[in-house]
């Protein structure tokens, strides 16, 4: 892998009422590369890493099963973070406000809104609680990693998705209102689906060959591919197909073909490939591995990683290869270990390496010497 300078590393965070967490903060020296979180199930580790893909991403990754945002009784969330980047490390303050339904991002005082898509300097690449869901669950959870990678390269992909769901959502009106000629909205469909499948195709392409490199290690993972579905039938033309199916969308009331309709598939012998929770685990950790090098081989700096309980599920040899590819990436990585289960050794602790205890009084940094570790 070619060398090159670490991506935006976390210095410090503070945050307030964010579900669980009613006030905590931390605060690493800059040359760390690794922070571990550890606590009892409950504690507020993920609610942790959340804080942070909140700083980046200006919502949650959490379903609704996890929970208001805002800690019960209060009206008010707030997160602050701290992060430096580049060769002069330059200093990124950041923050994120939730009252109500109204929130608000800004970095280093400025609205999150004014600054260029190619300007946001904080990406994260986040392996969560539950990632074989992206595997199994809907389409569009697929659909949202792919153009969330290809968006890094491409920033114009976000109004080009926003131009398609307008679109989407007034051709379905009318087939709603069965009306029999073709409908307004089909060449706008076309060109809009057209456009995105050759911004989707091009950052795919590299995606698989780098994934499928990667995968040779897992043996789990042997005659798997991963399949890109455009959407539509990549033999026929769109405008053609739009016309065969006016019957069957106006009985449904809705599009049924086009680049909304996009998905990912992983495929073993063209069926889809099953895997256990551990191994669907792994497969969304290599997805991620892989879409980084594309983004570094674009020249992009690295991303930020929040890592959630990856070792669950994983025999001691699979923990180790995975662990050697996060390693092997100039990163700062942010990961979150049940009590007692993946933490290293006090003598193991290193100059990049910061280890924190979160409980429900706060969050105690953990050093060399018990005595000396410190309740932040």
């Amino acid at each position: 892998m070619i060398d090159r300078p670490s991506g935006p590393r976390l210095v410090s965070l503070r945050v307030m009422n964010l579900r669980n967490l009613r006030e905590m903060s931390l605060a690493v020296e800059p040359e760390t590369m690794e922070i571990q979180i550890s606590g009892s199930n409950g504690a507020g580790k993920t609610t942790l890493l959340e804080s942070i893909y909140l700083l980046a991403r200006g919502r949650t990754f959490r379903g609704r099963k996890a929970g208001p945002l805002t800690t019960r009784g209060e009206s008010r969330t707030l997160v602050e973070g701290r992060f430096i980047e580049g060769e002069h490390n330059t200093d990124l303050a950041m923050t994120f406000e939730r009252r109500g339904n109204w929130s608000a991002r800004h970095i280093n005082g400025v609205p999150w809104t004014q600054i260029g898509p190619r300007d946001q300097p904080l990406r994260v690449k986040l392996i969560g609680e539950n990632p074989q869901a992206i595997l199994e669950g809907e389409p569009s959870l697929r659909r949202g990693l792919l153009d969330w990678n290809v968006f890094h390269v491409e920033p114009s992909l976000a109004q080009l998705r926003s131009d398609l769901r307008r679109v989407i959502l007034q051709r379905n009106a009318s087939l709603r209102a069965n009306r029999p000629d073709p409908s307004p909205w089909d060449p706008a469909l076309v060109e809009l689906s057209n456009r995105l499948t050759r911004s989707r195709c091009a950052f795919f392409d590299p995606w698989r060959r780098q994934f499928l490199d990667i995968a040779r290690e897992f043996p789990f993972l042997a005659d798997c591919d991963l399949v890109f579905d455009q959407g539509w039938d990549q033999t026929s033309d769109l405008v053609d197909l739009l016309a065969r199916s006016r019957v069957s969308e106006i009985q449904r009331g809705q599009s049924l073909v086009g680049a909304h309709r996009a998905d990912l598939r992983l495929r073993r012998h063209q069926a889809p490939a099953h895997l256990s929770r551990g191994q669907a685990k792994v497969a969304v950790c290599l997805l991620q591995i892989a879409a980084e090098q594309v983004h570094l081989d674009a020249g992009l700096s690295p991303s930020l990683w929040l890592i959630d309980d990856l070792d669950a599920e994983l025999d001691e040899d699979v923990r180790a290869l995975l662990g050697h590819r996060l390693a092997a990436i100039p990163a700062q990585r942010i990961t979150s270990q049940p009590k007692g289960r993946g933490a290293q050794s006090f003598d193991e602790l290193t100059d990049g390496y910061a280890m924190f205890h979160v409980e429900p009084t706060g969050v105690r940094r953990i050093t060399r010497d018990p005595i000396a570790s410190s309740r932040i």
